[in-house]
């Protein structure tokens, strides 16, 4: 059936077919009372004689027309005409970000993370709204000319999700977008948004999503259960900040994810800022991620060929459930001569068991209050977590749940004395009660840190050659040190690139100390001492004769255009310290010692898009990888 032509409600002529999905078809119109263009969205006839689905599509569709966002494609009306179900909706010229990934493949990871951010700030509006969207993925995100990103389909997918999507149906591409908790059917809230959020930056920044397969099940069941791989193990260019705001938007428990969009929206405005900064922590993944997403008991390997569809349903809250003492019937009297001598010795039996059991009862009691049924049965006892070398914070993030009752273990963490220390501020030297003692579950523990206040001191490494002033400006305020750049000539070093500094490597300093930098201003312009002879010069006077003619000066080569990106490095995290080398096309640019904790900055270039980098520690290969440069 074919709209083209048709007026609907008198007002919108269908142009032309500009999409569509498994849900709707979008038509491009015009709106003959404003003037205007406008895309028109009308659901397929399968589903236009669902009432239940139509209901709940013009609830949602109402609500999603209150949204008013610069990242939120706007909903002008909703109609219902000849049985057809619409909505009306802005019309926007530009590609989706599907589209936009197919043709780049791999996106900068500035713009990767400005796009994302946009995201964010769009569900941010609808979640404030009370709206999930449920359906986040790059096809349903259009980029603009001008670079600004409209979210579309709000609404749409919340009205769907009582419907099934099987393996032939076409809108199971979003499988690979969906969070762990709609893959099972379970409830869903803002932090379905924000992990599919996740899943999209993921595939920005890598060419790919991390979780694919020829079979929409084995996807979903990927969700649920398989970790994914670290995006920088796919691009090594993303900062490590980064990749930890991925895989906490992506984590499959869902308290650990995101709160709000507008809280992973702030991480990411932060990286922008500054990419060595540390501003999130990924959390420890749980050992049964099911029972997160109010599962009760951990969920076996689904049998791929047991599985025939996926449905998502929306699933209430859980509610607390209030269980009852079942009713013990007692047995009926019956009068001694109706009872056997075979009966009897039953009853008997069972009198003298039942009271064997009160007396072990009573006993067990007995023992467990006196604490002598703990030697006699094997009290029940957790280990206190090994603190030491750990981070203060990591510490108390991933330990202290002093408010959870239920929890087998209650402990909270307190500082105690700060001792200066080479070890990275913040380290935790030592624990009271020390790591691995036993206290009993669910008592509750307050274990007592000595922490590193950091070292006042300082060891210098080498700067020399190093091309960017504003990166080792940074790296010294991070230090507590203060930089000074001063200028000079260097027929050696290129310009912009360090020849010197004062205090040399290797010498030791303290927190606030200056340390100057001597910066190449390339080679000096030689001009001839006074009373030289300039050298001669033929302007105005042909040579040899040749009169009327002069010599065409040869005109410059084009300089060759270098890419370039900024390339983070970190040091060892199983020894203090490493030489860190970073080879580019087999050639090294890179040799420095960094300790465990710390990290550095290097800028890659070349003529072509892309560098095969590798990099070394102590001489031991540690990763290769192709790096897009910019």
């Amino acid at each position: 059936m074919t709209l083209i032509g048709k007026v609907l409600a008198n007002r919108y002529e269908i142009l032309e077919e500009i999409g569509s999905g498994g849900m709707a078809v979008v038509y491009k119109a015009k709106c003959r009372l404003l003037n205007r263009f406008v895309a028109v969205k009308v659901l397929r006839p399968d589903l236009q004689n669902d009432d239940e689905f139509v209901r709940r599509f013009n609830v949602e569709a109402q609500a999603a027309a209150s949204l008013t966002h610069p990242n939120i494609v706007s909903i002008f009306d909703v109609g219902n005409e000849d049985g057809l179900h619409y909505i009306v909706m802005e019309y926007i010229q530009g590609v989706t970000l599907k589209e936009y990934i197919d043709e780049k493949h791999i996106l900068p990871w500035r713009e990767a993370a400005g796009y994302a951010i946009q995201i964010a700030q769009g569900l941010e509006q609808a979640h404030k709204n009370s709206i999930i969207h449920r359906d986040i993925k790059p096809h349903n995100i259009i980029i603009k000319e001008d670079g600004v990103l409209k979210v579309t389909d709000f609404g749409i997918a919340r009205a769907n999700v009582q419907k099934t999507m099987t393996c032939e149906d076409s809108a199971i591409g979003s499988v690979h977008y969906i969070s762990p908790e709609q893959a099972r059917g379970g409830y869903t809230d803002e932090r379905s948004d924000i992990y599919s959020l996740g899943i999209v930056l993921y595939e920005m920044l890598t060419g790919t999503v991390p979780f694919d397969s020829d079979r929409p099940v084995t996807v979903a069941i990927m969700h649920l259960q398989e970790k994914p791989v670290p995006p920088r193990e796919k691009n090594l260019s993303i900062p490590l900040v980064l990749e930890r705001i991925v895989l906490k938007a992506i984590t499959k428990e869902v308290s650990s994810r995101y709160k709000t969009a507008a809280e992973m929206a702030a991480d990411l405005e932060s990286v922008l800022n500054d990419p060595s900064r540390e501003v999130v922590k990924v959390p420890e993944p749980a050992e049964n991620p099911a029972e997160d997403m109010g599962a009760t008991k951990k969920m076996p390997a689904v049998k791929l060929e047991t599985i025939e569809k996926i449905e998502i349903v929306e699933e209430e809250p859980p509610k607390e459930v209030k269980t009852t003492k079942k009713d013990v019937k007692k047995p009926a009297k019956r009068k001694a001569a109706d009872i056997d001598r075979k009966k009897e010795k039953r009853v008997i039996t069972i009198a003298i068991a039942c009271a064997v059991a009160v007396i072990l009862l009573i006993s067990v009691a007995f023992l467990s209050i006196t604490g002598i049924g703990g030697m006699l049965m094997g009290s029940k006892t957790v280990d206190i977590p090994d603190l030491e070398g750990m981070l203060y914070e990591e510490a108390v993030e991933k330990y202290v749940n002093i408010d959870n009752e239920d929890a087998e273990y209650r402990f909270n963490i307190i500082k105690g004395k700060e001792v200066e220390n080479s070890l990275k501020q913040g380290t935790i030297l030592s624990q009271d009660p020390e790591g691995g003692s036993k206290v009993k579950k669910k008592d509750v523990v307050v274990i007592t840190v000595e922490i590193s206040a950091g070292s006042s001191e300082i060891i210098l490494k080498s700067y020399t050659r190093y091309k960017d002033s504003r990166n080792v400006e940074l790296e010294m305020e991070n230090l507590g040190l203060r930089a000074e750049f001063v200028e000079e000539f260097s027929d050696t070093i290129p310009t912009g690139s360090i020849i010197s500094q004062e205090p040399q490597a290797g010498a030791t300093v303290k927190k606030g100390d200056k340390i100057t930098f001597y910066v190449s201003k390339g080679p000096e312009e030689n001009e001839p001492d006074e009373g030289e002879d300039k050298p001669a010069t033929n302007d105005n006077k042909p040579s040899g004769g040749n009169s009327g003619t002069t010599e065409t000066p040869e005109e410059p080569k084009p300089p060759v255009q270098k890419k370039s990106t900024m390339l983070t490095l970190y040091g060892p995290k199983n020894k203090a310290s490493a030489l860190v080398q970073v080879n580019v096309n087999g050639s090294n640019v890179y040799s420095e010692n960094l300790a465990q904790g710390t990290s550095d900055v290097v800028r890659l270039e070349g003529t072509s898009s892309t560098v095969e980098v590798e990099i070394f520690h102590d001489g031991v290969s540690q990763q290769k990888s192709t790096v897009k440069l910019h």
